[in-house]
């Protein structure tokens, strides 16, 4: 299974803040069926109990609940922002957001540790936050 699909790829201006992007990065995932309208909720609520958990680095956060806050099929969006992303508690904004939906906690382990070893690499990620568009976006997650 593709744990990413070209339709999963936005770029977007800006949020008005961080809930907002969250719900923004999730909408490809629940408009394709893959979780359901309370994931996004599932997600904004574990960050307001554990602080700012999902950005993993510099510029990058990684929206991601439990299966059971609605997860239903596992997948991957990709969200840029052209504006950062501000969390309380964090010095570092996000622009990208990798959000995951597993059914389970077992078939996305492979994709995450690709993503990782993509986003390990400053050059890249500074080429991927200067994504013209979506298609270009989407060529460096294409492979997960």
């Amino acid at each position: 299974m593709k744990l990413l699909k070209q339709e999963n790829v936005q770029i977007c201006e800006k949020a008005d803040d961080w809930r907002d992007a969250v719900k923004i990065s999730v909408l490809p995932l629940e408009r394709g069926g893959y979780v359901e309208s309370r994931y996004k909720d599932g997600i904004i609520e574990n960050i307001e109990k554990l602080g700012p958990y999902i950005v993993i680095a510099d510029h990058i956060a990684l929206p991601h609940a439990r299966p059971e806050q609605g997860a239903i099929e596992t997948q991957i969006s990709i969200t840029l922002f052209r504006q950062d992303v501000e969390f309380e508690g964090r010095e570092t904004p996000a622009r990208l957001f990798v959000t995951l939906a597993a059914k389970d906690n077992e078939k996305h382990l492979d994709a995450l540790s690709k993503i990782s070893e993509l986003l390990s690499d400053e050059e890249v990620v500074e080429q991927i936050l200067e994504s013209p568009d979506e298609q270009i976006l989407y060529q460096y997650f294409e492979t997960i």
